[in-house]
């Protein structure tokens, strides 16, 4: 009989940086709230109407007095594939939204100890986090402000050493766009909200994480084992989607179930046979399959484009991208939409609400 003190998937503990005074600490999260709020998004919204729920309305989304949250749920690291929230109060709504993104820091978290790392107060320069096992820091990233995705990559890879998991926000969030997305691996966004915005009022560039370390315990190892493995069989059974994605969906939901948006939702059809999974693959795939941390299915693609003299490099481009800076826009060269989708990844924008 699973015993429900006990905490299962979680470790209870939060990593508390607050980027005003320079302070790291660290806050135990009883079992109790890891059973009633589940996962990153219900974490997220415990966390932030217990500090800012009072004072809700005077809370600038874009001020110091703002929280910014990472958080993972009780199936990180287990689970095929690495998923993990980003939220805070959001710029854009004002509300509470828990941003998805796929990202190795998700992982990294766990392995290092914590289910989520809190974001308090602003810096007075760009600086990013460093974290590795118990060892936190918080860095000098003036050389890293102005940088754009791919750039900033390129540089934490020259600094640190090697490639460790990272989030971090382009131009975009450093002027305070309030369609700025936290970026992780340069084609992964959490997009939704607003919180590259929120990351670059906080002077907030990028968070490192390196964790060595176990994944917390599970009730039943061998349930957990064999639930695991039936999971891994039939994600990866998926063949159509593991061979196109949601590439496939740019065809399938115009032309089959007249749903896409075409010309800002003005229309729903269309019959263009060269915006399709099949032309995309012969044409422009240069890497497929391409996976996330730990997913079997490796539906991801990499895509790469010439215009104008300039090579972009992009995913897919996936339904959503290729929907949204592509049919919704009234454009339908595959191109130029590799090259849009390319360009919002490199100064880390949500192609969805840009």
């Amino acid at each position: 009989m699973v015993n429900l003190v006990q905490l299962y998937g979680c470790w209870g503990r939060l990593l508390s940086v607050d980027l005003t005074t320079g302070k790291v600490g660290e806050e135990r999260v009883p079992p109790t709230v890891f059973r009633a709020y589940v996962g990153g998004r219900g974490l997220a919204t415990y966390i932030l109407w217990r500090e800012l729920g009072r004072r809700w309305r005077e809370v600038d989304p874009l001020g110091p007095d703002n929280l910014l949250v990472f958080l993972t749920g009780p199936l990180t690291g287990y689970y095929p594939g690495v998923k993990m929230v980003v939220s805070g109060k959001s710029p854009q709504s004002c509300g509470v939204v828990g941003s998805a993104v796929s990202s190795h820091v998700a992982y990294a978290i766990k392995a290092a100890g914590y289910d989520g790392v809190v974001v308090k107060g602003a810096s007075d320069r760009p600086v990013y986090l460093y974290v590795s096992d118990d060892h936190v820091e918080v860095r000098d990233a003036s050389k890293l402000w102005g940088l754009k995705g791919f750039e900033v990559v390129q540089a934490l890879r020259r600094e640190l050493g090697r490639d460790l998991p990272s989030l971090y926000i382009g131009p975009a969030g450093e002027r305070l766009v309030r369609t700025a997305a936290v970026m992780s691996r340069w084609v992964h966004a959490a997009g939704y909200g607003g919180y590259g915005a929120v990351m670059g009022s906080k002077r907030l560039k990028a968070v490192v994480v390196e964790g060595r370390g176990p994944l917390p315990p599970v009730a039943d190892r061998e349930e957990f084992a064999k639930l695991r493995y039936e999971v891994i069989d039939k994600v990866a059974s998926r063949h159509t989607f593991r061979r196109w994605g949601t590439t496939a969906g740019l065809w399938r939901v115009g032309y089959d179930t007249s749903s896409e948006p075409v010309r800002n939702w003005q229309e729903e059809w269309h019959n263009v046979e060269g915006f399709s999974h099949v032309v995309i693959e012969r044409r422009y795939w240069v890497k497929s399959p391409w996976a996330d941390w730990g997913c079997p299915l490796a539906c991801m693609k990499v895509s790469r484009a010439e215009v104008g003299g300039r090579v972009y490099v992009t995913d897919g481009p996936d339904y959503e991208m290729g929907a949204y800076l592509g049919s919704n826009l009234g454009l339908f060269d595959v191109d130029k939409v590799i090259a849009l989708s390319s360009l919002a990844d490199d100064l880390g924008l949500c192609g969805i609400q840009t």
